[in-house]
Formats: C-alpha cells, sequence, structure tokens
C-alpha cells in the first residue's frame, strides 16, 4: 500500500503549514552517507554472529579437526559451504579433503543407537547424515525419544501459562469478572496440561517399545 507523504511544517511535524524551499540541502548527503554506513555495520555485526568460523581464525583452521566436530554434531555435509562462506572475504578455501575425512571420523561417533537416543531426548534435530545398516534404527529412535522432548516441552509451556494467569489472578484492582474470566482460563489450561501429560506417557511408552526392539 503505498503512503501519502504530508508535507512537513516549520514546526517540525507532518501537517504544519508547508515550507516552500528548504534552507539548505548540504546536510542531506552527509546524513545519508552516515545512514548508509550506519547500517553496513549492523550488516557486519548480523553476518559476524551467523558466521560458523570468525574471518581472523580462518588461517589458522585445522580442518580436519573441525570436520571430527561438525561430523559429532551430526551436521549435515551443507556445513562446508558454511564455513566457506565463512572465509570467503578473507581468501582462505577450506581444504575440503580434510574436513571430508575428519566429519567422517566425527559422525563414526555420533551415529551410534545411544546417541541417537540422546540426541532426541535433547530436542536436536536429526539431518539424515547416517549411513548404512544402522540409519532406519537411527532414525526410528531419533523420531521416538523427539517426540517424548516435544510432548515434555507442551507441558513446560502450559504450565508456564498457568503461572502467568495466576500471578495476573493475584494483581489489584481486578474486577470480579475479570477473576472469573481468568479463572475460567486457568481451569481450561488445566484441562489441557493433562491431556498434554497424557500424551507424554503415550510417548515414553512408545520410546520403550522402540528401545526394545533394538535392545538399548
Amino acid at each position: 500500500m503505498r503512503h501519502r507523504v504530508l508535507p512537513v511544517g516549520r514546526a517540525g511535524f507532518a501537517g504544519g503549514p508547508a515550507v516552500r524551499k528548504p534552507a539548505s540541502s548540504k546536510r542531506e548527503p552527509a546524513l545519508a552517507r552516515w545512514a548508509i554506513a550506519g547500517l553496513g555495520l549492523v550488516w557486519l555485526v548480523l553476518a559476524s554472529g551467523c558466521a560458523t568460523i570468525a574471518a581472523e581464525d580462518c588461517p589458522k583452521v585445522d580442518w580436519y579437526q573441525l570436520g571430527v566436530k561438525d561430523g559429532r554434531e551430526g551436521r549435515p555435509d551443507s556445513r562446508l559451504h558454511e564455513h566457506r562462506r565463512a572465509c570467503r572475504e578473507v581468501g582462505v578455501p577450506p581444504d575440503e579433503r580434510a574436513w571430508t575425512a575428519g566429519r567422517f571420523e566425527g559422525l563414526r561417533g555420533y551415529c551410534t543407537l545411544g546417541n541417537a537416543l540422546n540426541e532426541g531426548r535433547a530436542g536436536n534435530t536429526y539431518h539424515g547424515v547416517c549411513q548404512g545398516p544402522i540409519e532406519p534404527a537411527f532414525r526410528e529412535l531419533h523420531a521416538a525419544a523427539y517426540a517424548v522432548h516435544e510432548a515434555g516441552r507442551r507441558v513446560r509451556d502450559i504450565e508456564s501459562q498457568i503461572s502467568s494467569r495466576e500471578r495476573d489472578l493475584r494483581k489489584d484492582g481486578r474486577s470480579d469478572r475479570d477473576r472469573e474470566r481468568i479463572r475460567s482460563e486457568i481451569r481450561d489450561l488445566d484441562r489441557r496440561r493433562e491431556s498434554a501429560r497424557s500424551d507424554v506417557y503415550r510417548r515414553e511408552r512408545d520410546l520403550d517399545y522402540v528401545r526394545q526392539r533394538y535392545r538399548i
């Protein structure tokens, strides 16, 4: 939607008497340059916050050890592209062969059934990085454990909402009508919490079944 721009008057707000000619426009280019510089600084801060490697660290990276670390964390192979972008401005390309060998070694520690259970319970996403016969079992165990984590998170979210509404109920100056409305919301949240707790029980039972199948 296009907005109509109102003329700026002498009082310094839109809608006042319009100024026909500006006294001086010399400050405008300088202000524009400062604005552009400020935006550039913000962009650099945001970009550095998202970079996988600090630019000054790129020349001294041990690419094999970085690959081992990425593998142990279950990072997908696209992680190397992120490293390449992080080090592009300083002209340091990654050692792809060393990183790949290290990641392969790291994945050997990551792709275990015990770790599938731990990663799922921690709520960490599985990126499909495991290969071979273990992959279907890893995926199934991780999914079952992750479902338990998510069910528990929903219970905690509802409990946080209940606590918030109970604090509102204790505030002074509430009308009887407001208090009854808040009590009704708390009762509804209590019912939702009981349902969510039942879901946690079901998810844990499903996880126990999968663990028994794989004897873990």
